[in-house]
């Protein structure tokens, strides 16, 4: 086991210099033009040499690179170069935002579990009859359609139509950046977060629905539930302990890129919701030519992402005796 979380540390740590990389070298024609388009058309040369000096901007690519993952190291990701807030830290910028992206993901998730689990297990249970059939047409449509799609019509049925909810979520204050603070805004007014907890539940439903059907399915053909069968054990006990534990095994993957990908979905979301995220300061980073923030939240995403791999194997691997002994061949 130790040796095969070690490979699998190294193989997340090389993934994300990959990523850092790509990510730092693609914007390499924005650098040049970057002092001019902050400091204006009419800038001296000399303001020009003072602000790339200022940030970095003169040194080789090379060595801008090197200084940009020392500082990533040091949990420091640089600084914003958007024109109203030149020299902020990233980090700062960031972290207004990350708690709020974090707990929508995460009730999104809890909610499509909740519901997902059960659904896929009945349908499995009940497979070719018509609840399946109409599950999956359901979960098929709801899967297929576009964020986008799905939001403007949750917006316009349920806000502009019905006036169930608000059409925006309301806009934070620093109390409801943090940790707690964010979580404690979404439980103080559930009606405002609702709609982009709606959409993002359904977006994972059906992915997860499906899984655990297929998931079950398998299970429900091997030996030893049909040994328990013939031995004449009750249905609901088969199901509950003997195909559960197995079945839930392959769940653990795709939930470990379930929450960066909940991240990474949210960009429309959270931008036709006005929710204040890390979605919505991306998008608006990219309108800005902030490639310096749009660099710090590729990262964080794809931080979460190798994470949360590694987290589902490592996961697998404790709970599944084969993936160690394989690790240990």
């Amino acid at each position: 086991m130790p040796r095969y979380l070690l490979r699998r540390t190294f193989q997340a740590i090389i993934s994300l210099l990959g990523v850092s990389a790509i990510t730092f070298l693609f914007p390499i024609s924005a650098r040049h033009s970057l002092a001019r388009r902050v400091l204006g058309q009419k800038a001296t040369q000399f303001a020009i040499d003072h602000f790339n000096h200022r940030f970095g901007l003169d040194k080789p690519l090379w060595h801008q690179y090197l200084n940009y993952l020392w500082g990533m190291l040091h949990g420091n990701l640089g600084v914003s170069y958007a024109p109203e807030q030149v020299g902020d830290p990233v980090t700062q910028l960031i972290g207004s935002a990350i708690w709020r992206s974090f707990w929508l993901a995460m009730v999104s998730l809890v909610i499509a579990l909740i519901l997902a689990i059960p659904l896929g297990i009945y349908q499995a249970y009940r497979h070719n009859k018509a609840f399946d059939y109409i599950a999956t047409g359901l979960i098929f449509v709801v899967y297929s359609t576009p964020a986008f799609l799905l939001s403007i019509l949750m917006l316009m049925g349920f806000s502009f139509h019905w006036h169930i909810f608000p059409p925006s979520v309301p806009s934070p204050d620093g109390a409801n950046q943090s940790f707690f603070g964010a979580l404690g805004s979404m439980l103080s007014d559930p009606r405002g977060y609702a709609l982009p907890v709606i959409v993002l539940s359904l977006l994972s439903l059906g992915g997860i629905t499906r899984f655990m059907r297929g998931s079950f399915l398998d299970t429900l053909v091997q030996d030893y539930i049909r040994t328990a069968r013939a031995k004449g054990a009750n249905p609901f006990r088969i199901m509950r302990k003997h195909a559960f534990r197995n079945a839930i095994i392959p769940l653990t993957t795709i939930l470990g890129l379930s929450l960066p990908g909940l991240f990474g979905g949210a960009l429309i979301t959270e931008t036709i919701f006005n929710f204040d995220g890390m979605g919505l300061l991306t998008v608006a980073a990219t309108r800005a030519g902030d490639w310096a923030l749009v660099l710090g939240s590729t990262m964080i995403f794809a931080t979460l992402t190798v994470v949360g791999n590694l987290l589902a194997d490592v996961s697998v691997a404790l709970i599944d005796p084969r993936v160690r002994l394989g690790a240990k061949l």
